[in-house]
């Protein structure tokens, strides 16, 4: 009797053990089921994700070169400013988009893919760093300035001027009052002739020889202007002092423009934006893509 209450006993205690591990094993095995199928419904999402954003990304650097090339190009200050301030707006877009990538990359992360992101970010630090110098340069328009003066302000002088020496000159039949007047005449012509180069000229050691050519012609001027005081009658010596005085506006207007092209920023941020600032632009596109390969490598696989 106390056999059969003892397996009575055991018996339906061990069945309950048995029936509990088995409920047991099957609620793990549902987690585990419910958190594999959660996870493959979320892998191939994280992947497409990650590729709207590095193309969002890729497209907003176009953007950004492009605003940045415009602002380089622009012929007026407001454009300039305009254009640089789009490229910087486009170029932050891009920041924010990185961002988002990186987070994308480390929720769901493969070795490849976190090393060209690495590289990615490398290469965008410096794009940005040029990206601030040409843009700076650019804004700043000292050549295009430097023009604006030479075309405007100092072509005016230089027409006061040829008017003076003009009336100078009348009457007087090749005398020396008109070869004086000939030779300042000429001797500022030549001058206003070297603007273009200087302003136009990248090299330090040119514009020196440039800025030479200037000062020899404009101490022809004022020779010849010193020596017709003498030789002009009473009544034309406010027309000299007319010459005197515009020529004086145009020597300063002359300073000017060499000021601004020294600074050469046009010259520098087109430079800039030609060689470095291409050529970083296209490391950064060259890592992007290997990225969206390794990308819409892993994706293919995901959703297989």
């Amino acid at each position: 009797m106390d056999g059969e209450t003892s397996v009575w006993k055991t018996g339906p205690f061990w069945l309950l053990m048995v029936v509990l591990a088995l409920v047991a094993a099957l609620i793990f095995m549902g987690v585990r089921y419910r958190d594999v199928t959660v996870g493959m419904e979320i892998v191939p999402k994280v992947m497409a994700r990650k590729a709207a954003v590095l193309s969002a990304l890729r497209v907003n650097i176009i953007k950004s070169v492009d605003s940045e090339k415009s602002a380089v190009m622009a012929d007026t200050d407001e454009a300039s400013i305009a254009f640089a301030e789009k490229s910087v707006r486009e170029a932050e877009t891009v920041e924010q988009d990185l961002r988002e990538l990186s987070q994308l990359v480390e929720a769901y992360p493969s070795e490849k893919e976190v090393k060209l992101l690495q590289e990615f970010t490398g290469c965008w630090t410096e794009f940005r760093s040029i990206d601030r110098a040409v843009l700076e340069f650019a804004v700043q328009n000292s050549n295009l300035k430097a023009a604006r003066f030479s075309f405007a302000a100092a072509r005016d002088a230089m027409v006061l001027f040829e008017e003076a020496l003009a009336k100078l000159m009348q009457g007087q039949e090749g005398g020396p009052i008109c070869g004086l007047a000939s030779q300042a005449l000429a001797a500022a012509l030549k001058i206003q002739i070297l603007h273009a180069p200087h302003i136009a000229s990248p090299n330090d050691e040119e514009m020196d020889g440039l800025e030479k050519n200037i000062q020899e012609n404009g101490a022809m001027v004022r020779q010849s202007l010193n020596a017709l005081q003498p030789m002009v009658s009473p009544d034309l010596q406010s027309t000299l002092r007319q010459a005197e005085a515009a020529y004086h506006e145009f020597a300063n207007v002359t300073a000017k423009i060499i000021e601004l092209s020294r600074q050469n920023t046009n010259i520098k941020s087109f430079e800039l934006s030609l060689n470095r600032k291409r050529n970083i632009t296209s490391q950064c596109e060259e890592i992007l893509t290997s990225l969206q390969d390794a990308i819409q490598s892993r994706s293919f696989k995901a959703t297989r």
